[in-house]
């Protein structure tokens, strides 16, 4: 008789020698935040779940609390507590005597509705569980690797070159280690290449269900910076971390299934070979991309990577094989390239938020018009710019709202405006450099 997910967690901990464990939760930024638990005490608590104060789930990057996420001095600073989902135990392969398990946030009982991961788990347990379709996500994340020197960090390749066989071979230590932990713990990469910034890297990561795709991207994440970190280097999913050179992206590869069959795929001689209701998801991505955008876009810093004239998107567009558009759909296939979100982006939020702006599509049966070919800055509508604007689009999409819940939404514009408040009190260099001596 196979055990229960929970009795088979208590064996592996108990039969395995694990001495602690991590419990482990995204918070609305993405960022892994943990308590660890001497193991005794996690089996003894677990099933009554881990206090955690309901602040850490929408603190910024830096800690700050923000106002209005009704998570934080609307409810007096309370705790909530850690619900494991035994499913999700891994040991930590730089640590034997540790494993993690990942975990949902509640409060009084109840599950809180604006943590990520339950966002995403809500919306296929109910909107896509509705439909017929098996949606299947991959990933495609860009990062930079960085040294430590002692003016600050520099970039550990100084190569600008995309697929360069002696600018990948620079950092196969790296990747070699990366590869055989991520194999490990759950989560196997498909390839590594470099690309156009020096020290930056792409890692591909395999297909798989929407319902890992969240934890595997958040997994990976973890992976590359602890990796980093053990080879006294590190490794940021910063946006734009270097000015002059490339940002980092997060793109997202959908496909769609009924009965083992492509379902955005169509044999009628349609020119794009794209279904009538591939046509309609797409045109959902569009219709929201704008909201898309101030979930993909998290920082003010990740507004500096759009441009008009590179390959990040810069308008509401579609294209065959155009890496220049907003979606894109390559060469030989009926899946959509979602280019929008940057690499700082919180995969759950992604993944929640593209999946059900193409629900939507499907739903009231949008058209994504025609796709374009070459440049499509002044030919579509463009990406909002800055982050109030995004977030403003974001908070007047009441469709996107009724998918995702207000509560995701809320707690996300509050912890993104206060970033903005901090930064809006932060005299810069620019400002010292451009002012002090001539005014």
């Amino acid at each position: 008789m196979t055990d229960d997910p929970a009795a088979a967690m208590e064996r592996r901990i108990e039969e395995e020698d694990i001495e602690h464990v991590l419990v482990e939760m995204p918070d609305v930024n993405g960022i892994s935040r943990v308590k660890q638990l001497s193991a005794a005490s996690f089996l003894e608590k677990w099933r009554d779940g881990p206090a955690m104060n309901l602040a850490v789930l929408v603190q910024t990057p830096r800690n700050d609390l923000p106002t209005g996420s009704g998570l934080a001095e609307e409810v007096d600073f309370a705790d909530g507590s850690l619900r494991p989902d035994p499913n999700t135990l891994k040991r930590l392969p730089w640590r034997e005597s540790a494993a993690r398990v990942l975990c949902d946030l509640e409060f009084r009982g109840e599950p809180v509705a604006a943590a990520p991961r339950r966002v995403l788990a809500e919306l296929l347990d109910t909107h896509v569980a509705d439909t017929d379709l098996e949606f299947h996500v991959g990933s495609e994340l860009e990062f930079y690797l960085l040294e430590s020197v002692e003016d600050g960090l520099v970039p550990a390749t100084s190569h600008r070159h995309e697929c360069v066989a002696w600018a990948t071979e620079e950092v196969v230590p790296f990747y070699e280690q990366l590869a055989e932990w991520s194999e490990a713990y759950g989560v196997p990469l498909d390839s590594v290449q470099h690309e156009h910034g020096p020290g930056q890297l792409e890692v591909l990561f395999e297909y798989g269900p929407a319902s890992e795709a969240g934890d595997r991207a958040f997994d990976f994440k973890r992976l590359v910076k602890q990796t980093a970190r053990l080879e006294d280097r590190y490794a940021t999913f910063m946006a734009k971390p270097l000015a002059g050179e490339s940002g980092s992206g997060y793109h997202l590869h959908v496909s769609a299934f009924e009965d083992g069959e492509n379902a955005f795929a169509t044999d009628d001689g349609d020119d794009e070979g794209l279904s009538e209701r591939g046509r309609h998801f797409l045109g959902g991505l569009l219709e929201h991309a704008n909201a898309l955008a101030a979930i993909g876009t998290p920082t003010l810093n990740g507004f500096k990577r759009f441009d008009p004239d590179g390959f990040v998107p810069y308008t509401a567009s579609w294209g065959r094989d155009n890496r220049r558009t907003a979606v894109r759909i390559p060469t030989g296939t009926t899946r959509f390239e979602s280019r929008i979100s940057a690499a700082d982006a919180n995969p759950y939020l992604v993944v929640a938020a593209t999946l059900a702006a193409g629900l939507d599509g499907l739903d009231a049966g949008l058209d994504p018009g025609d796709p374009v070919e070459g440049n499509p800055a002044g030919r579509r509508p463009e990406l909002p710019r800055g982050p109030e604007t995004a977030l403003v689009a974001l908070e007047e999409d009441e469709v996107l709202a009724e998918y995702l819940g207000e509560e995701v939404i809320r707690a996300f514009v509050a912890t993104k405006r206060r970033e903005l408040e901090s930064f809006r009190s932060t005299v810069t260099e620019w400002e010292r450099e451009h002012y002090v001596e001539t005014l």
